[in-house]
């Protein structure tokens, strides 16, 4: 799946989440939040090193390895469909779930509150408080 169809999936998820019809229980949610700041982590690392791809050298001194050595660096950074452009992609998406799985499970605990609560008044307006 293309990374611009992963974003769309994940911005109508988040819309979801934040509009209160989205819920994810908190201890799964925890492991997918954790998962992804991993990911986001690694393609931030790899996208960092990309640097030092984008100067290749040692491939001779002849018209035909200059560009060879040209075209190798511009697939790490600036060229057509460049790595550097996928990591960010990515990583685009990654927070985008990340940030998805936080407003669920916000919601999701703030739900559970106002039924505790919600629970506790309609004890305390009970004759005897409930008891």
């Amino acid at each position: 799946m293309a990374p611009t169809d992963e974003k769309s999936r994940w911005q109508y998820l988040n819309e979801e989440a934040k509009a209160g019809r989205l819920y994810l229980d908190p201890s799964v949610a925890t492991s997918c939040r954790d998962a992804s700041n991993t990911q986001i982590a690694l393609f931030t690392q790899l996208k960092n090193d990309l640097q030092m791809l984008a100067s290749v050298t040692g491939l001779g001194r002849f018209t035909a390895a200059d560009e060879l050595a040209k075209m190798l660096g511009m697939k790490a950074i600036g060229g057509e469909r460049d790595f550097k452009t996928a990591f960010e992609e990515h990583i685009a998406v990654l927070e985008l779930i990340r940030d998805t799985i936080e407003i669920s499970v916000k919601k999701y605990e703030d739900q559970q509150v106002a039924q505790a609560q919600a629970l506790n008044s309609q004890g305390a307006n009970l004759p005897n408080g409930g008891a």
